[in-house]
């Protein structure tokens, strides 16, 4: 099996080359510097010499924190690079299956707490979410006018080791890891009212190869635990699996004014097609983050906590 991942170097991208050299794959990696992926020209020679059975998209400027200080930015790479992605991919090798990675933050302007299906109405508010789901259009006219075997796929808030510090939980990490080197009794959180969808990234990655593997060209399959986690339980676990008495404080400059309150998924359609489902604790996913960087998290030693390569 010949596949092509783009972003492959990303915190998604590095587990899921990982996993399908597992199966076997020979997979081919595409990332800068050595390619743009808004070089339509030059992605088409890569495509043409690699000649993939499978491409996996998933290059994209990923922060809704950046895209709102660089929209441009953001909807040049998410956007512009999808096209760019789908075109060189109708031109060298049209036969090719494309997934096609969107995101839950296609609902971020929402208002509603019941899991979202796949039916219901994209939102989008951040400049991130508005720029994924016109790479979900994208994808959708090149399946209609050129019959290009596309599969697009909304993950829920991914996590797990090797996640930059940008995001919610190795920040929290390492602000607890550094109260706990200290001596300090208490840090500071964001919004602590906010429920979000957690899926471990070992699962994320095992649930794109099967929506690969089965997914229907056309489709938009949600990729989550139907669970919705308050932050505060959040903070609350991996306070307690430092082992220490910490205290939190909730600092308003910390928190995303543009957050929705509520954001969780229903994987029922993805779960009917393939029979996956999230398998690993939110627990055991807190604890090796805590433990990539040096927490005392009880869960510390697992050999697993090591990102894959």
């Amino acid at each position: 099996m010949s596949t092509v991942v783009t972003g492959a170097a990303g915190f998604i991208g590095s587990w899921l080359c990982a996993l399908l050299r597992s199966q076997g794959e020979n997979v081919r990696e595409i990332d800068l510097p050595h390619c743009d992926i808004g070089d339509t020209a030059h992605l088409t020679r890569v495509l043409e010499r690699a000649a993939p059975e499978r491409i996996y998209h998933l290059a994209a400027q990923a922060s809704v924190r950046r895209s709102w200080q660089h929209p441009a930015h953001t909807w040049r790479t998410n956007a512009g690079g999808t096209v760019s992605l789908l075109e060189a991919a109708r031109v060298a090798c049209p036969g090719t299956k494309v997934l096609v990675m969107s995101s839950a933050g296609v609902f971020d302007g929402a208002h509603v707490d019941a899991p979202l299906t796949e039916n219901y109405q994209p939102a989008p508010l951040s400049p991130y979410a508005a720029s994924k789901l016109a790479a979900e259009s994208a994808a959708r006219h090149y399946f209609a006018a050129h019959a290009l075997r596309m599969v697009v796929v909304r993950p829920f808030n991914v996590i797990g080791p090797g996640q930059s510090q940008e995001y919610l939980i190795p920040s929290l990490s390492h602000r607890l890891t550094a109260a706990v080197r200290s001596d300090h009794s208490r840090i500071t959180v964001g919004n602590l009212e906010a429920r979000r969808d957690f899926l471990d990234v070992r699962d994320a990655v095992r649930g794109l190869w099967l929506l690969m593997r089965d997914g229907q060209p056309g489709e938009v399959y949600h990729l989550c635990t139907g669970v919705g986690t308050p932050i505060r339980t959040l903070v609350e676990t991996m306070i307690s699996l430092t082992g220490r008495p910490l205290a939190y404080r909730q600092d308003p400059a910390l928190a995303r004014g543009a957050d929705a309150h509520s954001l969780i998924g229903d994987p029922v359609k993805t779960r009917w097609l393939t029979g996956w489902q999230a398998t690993v604790p939110l627990a055991t996913t807190l604890a090796d983050v805590l433990a990539e960087v040096g927490g005392p998290g009880p869960l510390g030693t697992r050999a697993d906590v090591l990102r894959l390569r």
